[in-house]
């Protein structure tokens, strides 16, 4: 899509869009749950960048797991510029699935923003990057189970 058009977006309401897409017959085109989350009272459109995260699989997530090509990290290395993250979470709210650190990464590479039906971790440092964030509020579990000696 060019710039114009995203630009153009930007200035119908959500109200308009939804009833538009329900004429379509796309009767389900919000994620339930997701609030604004320190509100920037910016409108985001872009791509969608999609992903679902299965919180606290403790046999999956593990530090050792952080550098495996279908990681939270290495999802975040292949998000385009401009793009909204959708990320599915399956509505679980015992674990929070990004913090400050890796939404410090989605600004550096230029993300429009976070959308997702999970908790965020860190809240003053989510919200001190700056980048809209829409979710179901905070928890302080990580999503990953720590191997201590």
């Amino acid at each position: 899509m060019s710039a114009a058009l995203y630009d153009t977006l930007r200035t119908i309401t959500t109200a308009t869009i939804t009833t538009m897409l329900l004429k379509k017959g796309i009767r389900h085109a919000w994620m339930a749950g997701a609030m604004p989350f320190g509100f920037s009272g910016k409108r985001l459109v872009g791509p969608a960048f999609t992903l679902r995260f299965v919180p606290v699989r403790e046999d999956l997530a593990t530090p050792a797991s952080w550098s495996n090509p279908i990681s939270t990290r290495s999802a975040i290395e292949a998000m385009p510029e401009n793009c909204v993250v959708v990320a599915d979470a399956m509505g679980v709210t015992g674990a929070g699935i990004f913090g400050d650190i890796l939404c410090m990464r989605m600004v550096k590479r230029n993300v429009a923003g976070l959308i997702t039906d999970g908790v965020m971790r860190d809240k003053h440092g989510v919200v001190a990057t700056g980048l809209p964030v829409w979710c179901q509020g905070v928890a302080a579990p990580a999503s990953v189970t720590l191997e201590l000696p």
